[in-house]
């Protein structure tokens, strides 16, 4: 019976998801593929004990925190509605030995904090106060998203499947080292809203345009506050971590002084030398300022274990865990906050936390009624991968799968040119100078020579097999991605880091990164050059057409200008990489400035080489060699113009 009216909730709120569409149509639920999808072994599966579990989980441990010198972890797992482990690993204070409490010592979560942040706006949902597919700027009341496309707002169901069309900015005031720098939340949004590059997503059975939006979620908790009447932070004390008793949790920042104690601190190896990092302010807090223990998390993920309350009705915490963004129905979809992802035949919901210095993942098991939380005080490539390994670890060791083996389908070779290419990530900055940091982010699918492909980004790669038309599988695990052709004409790349609503779109020829860093290093030879050979020539142009001396000399000042643009840009970006969460630098700006000046120098450019044949300057040689620089000239301004680091800023 009770299996029975669980099943009846769920169904009544996935007609609820359908009825409350602004276009009717429903979303694709997820299909299995016969003789493709790892299929679950069931025999001996699950949590034995929690003594062996420990036993398990220190066996990883210890090769983390030695083989990837992590200072410490905190872990914890739940059950049937109880804590069934939790452990704290390494060190929470490195200098003063001060060892990680799971019960007290908390860790920065990054943006899972953001599923507290979603909770609390299904609350309101499920008062009737908020409506999914309402215009957000009905609920905002000290600003208003702008109308970039009429007759499509940005609704609450955008936020929730990050399906808004938002841009993604964030250095120089995302995360900052200072609490005077933190702004207040209507003040913090209103200052940093992002352009709308895309039109918001009204057909979510396409994962096209999906981008990961900080932003987008730190906007839900400005509706929280504005809807509730209640500072956010006070809302989430009083309707989330009063009724859990999560009494080690705050979204506060700094912690407040009962809690300082308790704070991990967050680490990076520098030389070698184990060092302590200051806190880091997340300035717009919703999106993932949060200090938890993990047995406080423990309680959080108990309570969507068990269906939503005290936080939910049990039809709310079913909308929220359902598929209500689906890119393809054969990959991973996108709850509202939480996120799919199928491992080993089984369906768990997620979501991952980073800050520059903390790394965290929470994932549920519902047909299970397990939850596992680990976060990791250590820098980016440390805790990044020790987490993945973990999660990998914990489910091929207590929920395994029989992977089925995959022969590449007949002809697949023919249809490769579809599919191989470089994607960039949809989520980056379009309109900023910030867009120069995007230009390597890139997957790359490649072919083999035995018919499967090579996906990678960055340094995860794995081979796969097309097992239907344009979707594909990890040839030893459970990962898929897909590639398809958008109404635009342009192909898009599904799911390629297993989270759904970041997405990636196949580049030109010409936007590709190798083909942009041979411009670059070309025309920067070509400025080097032009700088010699006007020193090389003063005294012999002196004695030649003025005009002819003028068009040396203004080859060399253009150079001179771009490379003082490519000077203080990689000033720029060094002060960031020494202080990611400092002031923006002023010297992208003033990259950015130079850069305006170098415009009437290369139309001069352009004018001169012209002339040049015209009346014969130099050798012909000369006249080439000074066109070659011209014509480098106009592509590095393209460049620069393409990365917006043409007077942006």
């Amino acid at each position: 019976m009770k299996q029975f009216l669980n099943l009846l909730c769920l169904a009544a709120s996935l007609a609820l998801a359908g009825a409350a569409r602004a276009d009717g149509a429903a979303v694709a639920a997820h299909q299995a593929i016969a003789g493709v999808s790892p299929e679950p072994i069931l025999e001996g599966a699950g949590l034995k004990t929690p003594e062996e579990l420990e036993s398990f989980v220190d066996g990883v441990m210890a090769a983390h925190l030695k083989a990837q010198k992590t200072p410490g972890a905190t872990f914890v797992v739940v059950k049937d509605g109880k804590i069934f482990f939790a452990k704290g690993y390494g060190y929470a204070d490195v200098e003063k030995r001060v060892k990680v409490d799971p019960a007290k010592t908390l860790f920065r979560n990054g943006s899972v904090s953001k599923l507290f942040t979603w909770t609390a706006l299904m609350q309101l949902v499920e008062q009737g106060k908020v409506k999914l597919d309402e215009d957000v700027n009905t609920y905002v009341t000290q600003f208003k998203v702008p109308d970039t496309y009429p007759g499509q707002p940005i609704t609450v169901r955008n936020l929730f499947t990050h399906t808004e069309g938002f841009e993604d900015n964030s250095l120089g005031w995302l995360i900052v080292d200072k609490a005077e720098r933190v702004e207040t939340l209507d003040g913090g949004l209103a200052n940093h809203i992002p352009k709308r590059v895309h039109p918001p997503t009204t057909d979510f059975n396409t994962g096209d345009n999906s981008s990961y939006s900080n932003w987008g979620a730190a906007l839900a908790g400005l509706i929280v506050q504005d809807v509730s009447g209640m500072p956010f932070d006070d809302y989430i004390e009083e309707n989330i971590f009063a009724p859990l008793d999560m009494k080690d949790s705050t979204f506060r920042q700094p912690v407040p002084p009962a809690l300082a104690g308790q704070l991990a601190g967050g680490y990076e190896i520098e030389n070698g030398v184990t060092k302590r990092k200051d806190f880091e302010f997340v300035n717009i807090w919703p999106a993932g300022s949060m200090s938890v223990s993990a047995t406080d998390m423990g309680k959080f993920m108990i309570a969507h274990l068990n269906g939503g309350p005290p936080l939910l009705k049990p039809e709310t915490a079913a909308l929220m865990h359902a598929r209500n963004m689906s890119p393809s129905p054969y990959l991973n979809g996108t709850g509202f906050g939480f996120y799919e992802n199928w491992i080993n035949g089984r369906r768990l919901i997620c979501h991952a936390g980073d800050l520059q210095y903390f790394h965290s993942d929470l994932c549920l098991l519902p047909e299970e009624k397990v939850g596992i939380f680990v976060s990791y005080n250590a820098a980016a490539t440390l805790g990044f991968s020790a987490r993945g390994d973990l999660f990998d670890a914990f489910l091929d060791h207590y929920y395994p799968a029989k992977v089925p083996q995959l022969k590449a389908p007949d002809g697949f070779n023919d249809r490769m040119a579809n599919y191989a290419g470089t994607y960039r990530m949809n989520r980056h900055s379009w309109t900023h100078a910030e867009k120069v940091f995007a230009l390597g982010a890139v997957a790359k699918v490649a072919p083999t020579d035995h018919d499967t492909v090579i996906m990678a980004f960055g340094p995860l790669a794995g081979e796969f097999v097309e097992v239907k038309p344009d979707v594909f599988r990890k040839v030893d695990g459970s990962q898929m991605f897909a590639i398809t052709t958008a109404a635009d004409g342009k192909r898009y790349l599904l799911d390629p880091l297993g989270v759904p609503f970041i997405g990636a779109y196949k580049l030109g020829a010409l936007e590709n990164p190798q083909v942009l860093g041979l411009v670059a290093a070309f025309a920067l030879l070509c400025f080097i050059v032009a700088i010699v050979s006007a020193i090389r020539h003063w005294k012999a142009d002196g004695a030649g057409p003025v005009a002819a001396r003028r068009a040396r000399r203004v080859a060399a000042l253009n150079a001179v200008m771009n490379l003082a643009v490519s000077a203080t840009l990689g000033l720029g970006i060094a002060m960031l990489i020494k202080a990611p969460s400092g002031e923006y630098p002023v010297a992208i700006r003033v990259a950015c400035m130079l850069a305006v000046l170098t415009i009437p120098l290369t139309v001069a450019l352009l004018g001169f080489a012209a002339v040049s044949w015209k009346n014969k300057w130099w050798t012909g040689y000369g006249r080439v060699q000074y066109t070659v620089i011209a014509l480098a000239s106009v592509a590095f301004l393209l460049l620069l113009n393409y990365t917006n680091l043409v007077g942006v800023g």
